[in-house]
């Protein structure tokens, strides 16, 4: 049984190293990674309810280090304690309020015709690199620009920056999805971090002195409903996790769909039949292959769990990759299956008290680009081997890297 889920093994195929840590309980310890790994649907949507298990992973992660890599990571800290989803009530609600008023659901359902416009503008590009003959990559061309562009948008940061956000949140990565393997990833994240808090600390003060129709205006406005305000530091925490959040995770969730759907060509098909059935599809495709495949907790109260003795500070990764594949709560769960009526109960998006605020967003721009995907490049298929498409080596989530495609002209 793989417990190492940075092995090749496990980042090319977590389903089936998924499959065998269900079968081994509902619980299994991973010694690679120091962490109990909860495999089953009920004991992962029971983890996101238990108090006992805490979101605060920066603090437990900041003591184990070094005195000098505190002190490299020190800007780092600063700004990720700014990140909602590293904290427990009450102080979760105190960051996420503001974001919450200001990102509301018609606020999202209104960029649906400027969605609609960025992908078609996307494709567009796609069909023109086809027509010349030049390879196209799905990932660079569609899954990557459209939630940059579209989360640019919302914030009120200029789109033509998403180069430079993608460079900021590749390095604040090696944190934040636990890409481990990066023998320079503090010095990395410390770069990030630098780079994303100066760029939004200059954008926050412009926005002061001059509101905007935007995301980052109305945060601004928002901050004093928390109790006590944010502080600058905690703001520019609450941008970064946006736009963080509001690509990196959608980008793998476009690719991965794109990847299922080149290999299921009657799916295709079967899409482009019903495409008022799109929104329920992307529930499934999202359910078959989402773009997050664990989150963390630490156990701040010991506790028996699973017949197992949990000790204060400890690692728990809720799997919530292999909860969407249990077979106890899904039907043929290894089946795709776009008509699925109970898709929606996936965890792709966590549970509860930190389900995750931009889940609308997500979803708009998935069911955008997937629809247009199928209708204007029928027979869409990988243009290399299948097992030739890699993945980032990441703990907590799933992409790949990059997508050459090709379809029916």
């Amino acid at each position: 049984m793989i417990t190492d889920l940075l092995s090749p093994q496990a980042v090319s195929d977590p389903h089936a190293v998924y499959r065998e840590l269900r079968e081994n309980g509902a619980m299994t310890w991973l010694p690679e990674h120091h962490a109990w790994f909860i495999a089953t649907y009920d004991g992962v949507h029971e983890g996101f309810h238990d108090t006992r298990l805490s979101s605060d992973r920066i603090t437990p992660l900041e003591t184990r280090l070094s005195a000098e890599k505190r002190a490299l990571l020190g800007e780092t800290f600063e700004l990720l304690r700014g990140w909602m989803v590293f904290h427990d009530p009450p102080h979760h609600e105190r960051l996420r309020g503001p974001a919450r008023r200001a990102f509301t659901p018609k606020v999202v359902e209104g960029l649906r015709p400027y969605a609609q416009k960025v992908v078609d503008e996307c494709i567009d590009r796609m069909h023109e690199l086809a027509a010349a003959g030049e390879v196209v990559d799905l990932v660079a061309e569609l899954a990557f620009p459209l939630p940059a562009i579209i989360i640019a948008e919302l914030l009120g940061v200029p789109p033509s920056d998403r180069d430079a956000f993608k460079t900021w949140s590749d390095q604040l990565s090696a944190i934040v999805f636990g890409a481990s393997t990066n023998p320079q990833q503090a010095e990395r994240a410390a770069a990030g971090s630098r780079e994303f808090a100066a760029y939004f600390g200059e954008l926050i003060a412009h926005y002061e002195r001059s509101p905007g129709d935007n995301l980052i205006s109305a945060l601004i406005a928002a901050r004093h409903a928390a109790d006590p305000p944010l502080g600058a530091s905690e703001l520019v925490g609450a941008c970064t996790l946006l736009l963080f959040a509001g690509h990196e995770t959608t980008t793998g969730l476009i690719g991965n769909a794109a990847v299922t759907l080149a290999t299921h060509p009657d799916d295709q098909a079967w899409m482009r039949e019903h495409p008022a059935q799109t929104p329920g599809a992307v529930e499934e495709l999202h359910r078959y292959d989402g773009s997050q495949k664990l989150m963390v907790r630490i156990v701040g109260t010991p506790h028996e769990r699973h017949g197992q003795q949990l000790e204060r500070g400890q690692t728990v990764f809720l799997g919530t990759a292999s909860a969407n594949r249990d077979p106890l709560m899904f039907t043929a769960p290894d089946e795709l299956r776009l008509d699925r009526k109970d898709a929606f109960r996936h965890l792709g998006f966590g549970y509860g008290l930190h389900f995750c605020l931009g889940a609308p967003l997500a979803r708009l721009e998935a069911q955008v680009a997937i629809g247009a995907l199928v209708r204007r490049c029928p027979e869409l298929r990988c243009a290399i081997p299948l097992d030739e498409v890699t993945y980032g080596a990441s703990i907590l989530g799933r992409a790949p890297t990059s997508l050459p495609v090709a379809w029916r002209t």
